[in-house]
C-alpha cells in the first residue's frame, strides 16, 4: 500500500529532477529515485507513472525552472545581457549543478538518438533558447554595441557554443579555459576593427 499524499509533489519532482540531471536517465534505477525522492514505490507510480513518465516531468520541470531562470537573464538588455548569461553559466559549471552539464544536452547526448519524443522535448527547448539570444542580439545590434550584420546565425552559434560548454562541464574545466572560450565565441559579435585588412 502506498503512504498517504502527505508531500508536496512539485518539491520531490524537484528532487528527481536532481536525480537525472546529476546519474542521467539509464543510471537512475527506480531503487535510488525513490530514495532520492524520499518516497515508496506505490506513492511514486501513483503520483508521476513509470520511469519515463517522471523523467518527461522532470525535464518539463527543469525548462521551467532552471531554463526559464537562466533565459530571463537575456530579456534583460543587450550585450550585458549576454555576458551575464555566459558569466553565471561558467560559475554553474564551477561551483554549482552545472558541473553535472544541462539536463537538455545530457538528454539530448542519451536518449534523442532512441526517443523521437523526448529529442523534440529538448529541440524546442533549444529554440526558444536561441530565441532569447536572437532578441538580446538584435537590441546590442539596435544600439551599436556589436557588429551591423549580427543576426539569428550567431545566436545559433552561441546556442552550439554553450551546447559545447555543458558537455565539457563533467572534464571539471578550470575558469580560464571556459572564459576563453567564451570570449572566442563573443569575439564574433564585436565591430570590426577599422584598421583591419590594412597593410602598414
Amino acid at each position: 500500500m502506498g503512504q498517504a499524499k502527505r508531500f508536496d509533489p512539485a518539491e520531490r519532482l524537484d528532487r528527481a529532477m536532481e536525480a537525472f540531471w546529476q546519474n542521467g536517465f539509464d543510471a537512475s534505477a527506480m531503487p535510488a529515485l525513490c530514495k532520492a525522492m524520499g518516497l515508496f514505490p506505490g506513492s511514486l507510480y501513483a503520483t508521476y507513472g513509470d520511469k519515463r513518465q517522471l523523467f518527461l516531468q522532470a525535464v518539463e520541470r527543469y525548462t521551467a525552472t532552471v531554463s526559464a531562470d537562466a533565459m530571463e537573464m537575456l530579456g534583460e538588455g543587450g550585450m550585458t545581457a549576454v555576458r551575464r548569461y555566459f558569466a553565471a553559466l561558467i560559475d554553474g559549471i564551477l561551483d554549482g549543478r552545472r558541473r553535472w552539464g544541462c539536463l537538455v544536452t545530457n538528454t539530448i547526448v542519451e536518449l534523442a538518438p532512441r526517443e523521437p519524443e523526448i529529442a523534440a522535448m529538448a529541440e524546442r527547448q533549444l529554440a526558444r533558447l536561441e530565441a532569447s539570444f536572437a532578441a538580446a542580439i538584435e537590441r546590442a545590434r539596435a544600439a551599436g554595441e556589436i557588429r551591423p550584420d549580427a543576426d539569428a546565425g550567431h545566436a545559433a552559434f552561441l546556442v552550439c557554443t554553450i551546447q559545447g560548454l555543458n558537455v565539457l562541464a563533467k572534464t571539471k574545466p578550470s575558469r580560464e579555459r571556459l572564459e576563453t572560450i567564451v570570449s572566442t565565441a563573443l569575439a564574433t559579435l564585436e565591430n570590426p576593427s577599422p584598421n583591419r585588412g590594412v597593410t602598414p
